[in-house]
Parts: structure tokens; C-alpha cells; sequence
């Protein structure tokens, strides 16, 4: 099955007045994704810099950040996460995974910090999807992989056993992925 058969398959929750095929705008995000751009902003701006890719994702012009942000609040991600595995069907056990086996690593600068003569203060967070809640967080003095280390730590043995841990590249470090894996979780790398 092709990328575009499966995301035609993804019910559209946009009104009837659409100037964007749906899946393109799906597969657009996905592109971007996988050259690196981390923000819905950056896919705006990723379409914009990169003309010559919208005919082949049935796009016309390229879509604003309002037009994806508004796609994707309204999405239902259990039938992405289904047309996902039909074109990545060896990724079924990381795509597949119930919430619940989900946690999302994240780094996060504390807003209004490094105002003036006070320090910027960074925080690393587990999250997790299935409770819409931070499980934990630490403050990051250097890098953000070694507080995320010490937070896999205070989350004690259970606390990853049968969980897939996703979270940008900044993450994948070797070292970290094999706590998770020693804990008895999965990443994208382990």
C-alpha cells in the first residue's frame, strides 16, 4: 500500500470548504519530519522553502501554520497510527502501541526565564500520553540527556517495563537508550 493510499484512508474532520487534500497535508507533515523539522511552524516553512515537493503531495500552494495546527487538533491519531502500519508494517510494534505503553521525553525552557540577570532555566519531562500528564521532570543544569538520565533513575525499575519512550534526536544517545532498554523499555534506536 502506498503512503497516499493510506492516508486517504484517514477520515477528514475538516469542514466541507477543504484547499488542501488531507492526506497531503499528512504526508507533507511526515516529510518535513524526516528532514528534521520539529515544529509545525518549520513545516510551514519547510513547504514554503521547498516548492518543487507539493505537486507530488497533491498540494497547490504551500499551507499556513494555521491550516496544520487546526488539521492536527482535530485529527483522530488512532486512525493515523492505523494507515501508519499499513505502509510501515515493521514498525507495527512501535506504532501499534496502546497509549498507555507510551512515554514522551521532552525539554522544555521555563518561560520568562533568562529575563534580565536570571539564568534560563531548562526542564526535562516524561509524559505520559494515555494520562495526559507529566509523570516526572528534572531541571537540566548541562545536558538535557544526562538529567533525563537521572529522571529514568527516580522512576525506579517498573517504571519502563513494557513502555515505548519516544522523543526527538536529541535523545538517542547510546548510553540513554540503554537505560531505557535496562529498565524494560523500547526506543526507536534500542
Amino acid at each position: 500500500m502506498t503512503l497516499r493510499e493510506a492516508l486517504s484512508q484517514v477520515p477528514d474532520p475538516r469542514a466541507a470548504n477543504k484547499r488542501y487534500p488531507f492526506w497531503g497535508l499528512l504526508a507533507l507533515i511526515l516529510v518535513a519530519f524526516l528532514c528534521r523539522v520539529d515544529s509545525l511552524r518549520g513545516v510551514a516553512r519547510f513547504a514554503r522553502t521547498n516548492p518543487h515537493l507539493l505537486p507530488h503531495l497533491g498540494l497547490r500552494k504551500p499551507p499556513g501554520h494555521t491550516a496544520l495546527t487546526t488539521l492536527l487538533h482535530r485529527l483522530d491519531p488512532e486512525k493515523l497510527q492505523e494507515a501508519l502500519c499499513q505502509v510501515f508494517p515493521g514498525q507495527r510494534s512501535y506504532l501499534g502501541a496502546d497509549l498507555g505503553e507510551v512515554l514522551v521525553v521532552d525539554g522544555k525552557h521555563l518561560k520568562g526565564s533568562g529575563k534580565g540577570k536570571s539564568p534560563q532555566v531548562k526542564l526535562v519531562e516524561v509524559l505520559a500520553l494515555h494520562l495526559l500528564t507529566t509523570l516526572a521532570q528534572a531541571k537540566a543544569e548541562g545536558r538535557e540527556d544526562q538529567a533525563l538520565l537521572e529522571l529514568l533513575d527516580r522512576l525506579g525499575a517498573e517504571g519502563l517495563k513494557r513502555k515505548v519512550v519516544v522523543g526527538d534526536a536529541g535523545y538517542l544517545y547510546p548510553e540513554l537508550a540503554g537505560k531505557v532498554v535496562q529498565k524494560g523499555g523500547r526506543t526507536s534506536s534500542s
